[in-house]
């Protein structure tokens, strides 16, 4: 091997140490604060959903939860947006409101959750770099209760005529427990993850 070849070799091997072959070329330390508030967004999301929808379903029932479902979920996903500087959502391949489509880049992202939506017991979780932007995607699977009543095989007729009637493009119906019924998704633009260093608890 050439003298000029063996130090070209070395100038890539060193280069790659130091981090500039990474995925995307951003820094470990990014991605790590990027997860970690991940995380905790995702939680408070779940949540603060659930606290919402246990409240309407035991004060009004299935049926008047629709309205509250309707609202709750994208108002908390605006809060939490708006509190950690993150774009905070939700994405669903079976949708029951037509907005939570699953973008086409996190196309492969979302069919990776779907193989297998749980792991060690706990929802399942992948993050990457898409682009120049953090893509953190949690699982929702789907949970017997109190997720059938809405989402499961056996709806209520009375129930599955509100939801026609308020979703009409509704796809989220005839889930089975354990099936992946959505995914969290938090994005932010790996150059502004440094100001967005404050803890969301």
């Amino acid at each position: 091997m050439s003298p000029n070849r063996i130090r070209n070799l070395f100038l890539v091997t060193a280069t790659c140490a130091f981090g500039a072959c990474s995925q995307g070329g951003t820094s470990p330390s990014k991605e790590a604060e990027f997860l970690r508030q991940s995380e905790e967004l995702t939680a408070r999301f779940q949540s603060e959903l659930q606290m919402e929808l246990s409240s309407a379903l035991s004060e009004v029932g299935p049926v008047d939860a629709i309205g509250v479902c309707q609202s709750a979920a994208p108002a908390i996903g605006a809060r939490l947006s708006e509190d950690s500087g993150f774009t905070v959502s939700r994405i669903a391949r079976r949708n029951r409101n037509a907005g939570n489509r699953i973008p086409p880049e996190l196309e492969a992202l979302y069919s990776d959750l779907e193989t297998s939506p749980m792991q060690d017991g706990s929802p399942r979780s992948i993050h990457r770099t898409v682009g120049e932007r953090f893509v953190y995607l949690r699982a929702i699977p789907m949970q017997e209760q109190p997720c059938s009543t809405c989402h499961g095989s056996n709806i209520d007729p009375a129930l599955s005529q509100v939801i026609s009637q308020t979703y009409p493009e509704d796809r989220a119906v005839g889930f089975e427990p354990g099936e992946l019924r959505g995914a969290f998704l938090i994005e932010s633009a790996s150059r502004d993850l440094t100001e967005q260093s404050q803890s969301f608890e």
